[in-house]
C-alpha cells in the first residue's frame, strides 16, 4: 500500500472546464410555491468577510428563516450573489449560487431563490426595508444578553447607503445598479438566529413583503453544532458540476473513487445516517495556509469554484491535516464529518517547527 501526497495551497491546477454562465435556479415547485409565498428575506455580509465565513453566515440566516417558518411566517430566503470578495484575485460579481452549490439540496432545508429570480418575481420593485445590523456602541457590558434596539447609525452605515433624488435608498445590492429600498434603519443587536427572528416579528417587519438584513455576520448561531446547525450544513451539497470535476481528478491522479474509498453519499441528505466507516482515497490532504491562489491566471474556474474543488479533494483523502483557526480547514472537517470519517483522520493540524505537540483543533462532531 502506498500513499500519494496532495498539498493544496488554496488552489488546484485543473484543466477541465465547466459552464460558468449565470443561469439561476428555480425553487422546487413540488415543495414550495413562490407564487403563494410572497415574503422574502434578503441578506448581505460585510465586504471583508471571506468565502468560507460567508458559508457559515448562510447557515445562521437559513436557521432564522426556519424559525420564522415554524412560527407561521412563509418566508423564502433570497440567496445573495457571490463576488467582489476581499481575498479573491478576480473581482467577479453577480455569481449565482448554482455555480457552487446544489440548489435542490438547499431547498430541502428552507426554500431559497436566486437573486435574479427574486427580481423577476417582484418585478424589481424597491425592497420594503433594509435593516443594517451593528454592534452596540457601548459594547456588551458586564454580561452577554440577547437584545436589539433601533439606534442611530454608526460608521460606516451611511457610507454604504444613501438616498437618491427620489428618496429611495441606494446601496451596493450585490452590484445591481437599479435596485433600491424604500426604507433604511440601523439596529444594534447582540444575539443569534432566534434573536433575529424576534427582531423581525416583534418589530412588525413581518408585515412587509421584502426585508433585507445587512451585516448578517453580526448574529451568531443559536446553538452552535446542534442538529439544526448540521441540517443546514448538510444541505449545502456542492454543485454536480464541481463534484464531477473533483471525482474525475480523483480517478485520474489519485487512484480514488467513492466505491473503493467507502465515501458514497445518498442523493438526499435528509436520508443520511450516522456512520464512521469512510476510508478515503490513498492520499493525504493538507491545507497549508501561505497565501491565496498561487497558480496561473488562466484558470477555467472562478476563485470560489477552485476553493470548493480543493476542499472536495481534501474531504475525500485518507487523512486530512489543516491549518490553525482556518475557516477553509474547518469547512473540510465538516465535509469529512458528513461523509463519515473516523475522528482521528480528520481533526489534525500543522504544528510550528518549535512546537511539534501543538494543540489540535476542536472536535466538532456531527449531530443527527
Amino acid at each position: 500500500m502506498y500513499f500519494q501526497f496532495i498539498l493544496l495551497v488554496l488552489g488546484a491546477v485543473l484543466a477541465d472546464e465547466i459552464d460558468d454562465h449565470h443561469t439561476v435556479s428555480r425553487v422546487d415547485s413540488n415543495k414550495y410555491s413562490v407564487e403563494k409565498e410572497k415574503k422574502f428575506l434578503l441578506y448581505d455580509v460585510n465586504f471583508g468577510e471571506g468565502f468560507n465565513l460567508r458559508r457559515d453566515v448562510y447557515m445562521r440566516i437559513a436557521n432564522t428563516v426556519r424559525l420564522l417558518r415554524e412560527s407561521g411566517e412563509n418566508y423564502i430566503l433570497v440567496l445573495p450573489p457571490w463576488g467582489r470578495l476581499h481575498h479573491w484575485m478576480r473581482m467577479e460579481v453577480a455569481l449565482s449560487w448554482r455555480l457552487f452549490f446544489d440548489l435542490q439540496s438547499l431547498n430541502r432545508f428552507v426554500p431559497v431563490i436566486e437573486f435574479e429570480d427574486f427580481l423577476d418575481e417582484t418585478e424589481n420593485h424597491p425592497i420594503d426595508q433594509v435593516i443594517y445590523l451593528q454592534h452596540y456602541e457601548e459594547g456588551w457590558g458586564t454580561e452577554y444578553v440577547r437584545k436589539f434596539d433601533e439606534r442611530k447609525c454608526l460608521s460606516p452605515a451611511y457610507s454604504h447607503y444613501k438616498q437618491d433624488e427620489t428618496g429611495k435608498w441606494k446601496g451596493w445590492f450585490y452590484s445591481y445598479e437599479d435596485v433600491r429600498a424604500r426604507n433604511f434603519k440601523c439596529v444594534s443587536i447582540q444575539g443569534d438566529s432566534g434573536t433575529l427572528r424576534n427582531l423581525l416579528k416583534i418589530s412588525n417587519y413581518t408585515s412587509m413583503n421584502t426585508v433585507m438584513i445587512d451585516r448578517g455576520e453580526t448574529i451568531l448561531h443559536e446553538n452552535f453544532g446542534d442538529v439544526h446547525y448540521w441540517n443546514a450544513r448538510r444541505s449545502m451539497r456542492y454543485s454536480n458540476d464541481l463534484v464531477e470535476i473533483g471525482n474525475s481528478f480523483r480517478r485520474k491522479y489519485l487512484d480514488s473513487d467513492d466505491e473503493r474509498d467507502k465515501t458514497e453519499m445518498v442523493s438526499d441528505w435528509k436520508k443520511e445516517r450516522a456512520r464512521r466507516n469512510a476510508l478515503g482515497g490513498p492520499y493525504v490532504g493538507v491545507h497549508w495556509r501561505r497565501r491565496d491562489f498561487l497558480f496561473t491566471d488562466n484558470q477555467k474556474f472562478n476563485d470560489g469554484q477552485i476553493a470548493i474543488i480543493d476542499q472536495y479533494l481534501c474531504a475525500h483523502a485518507r487523512h486530512f491535516i489543516g491549518s490553525h483557526e482556518s475557516t477553509f480547514s474547518f469547512r473540510i472537517q465538516e465535509d469529512r464529518e458528513i461523509i463519515g470519517f473516523p475522528i482521528a483522520s480528520t481533526f489534525n493540524r500543522l504544528c510550528p517547527d518549535k512546537n511539534p505537540n501543538c494543540e489540535q483543533p476542536s472536535k466538532w462532531k456531527i449531530v443527527y
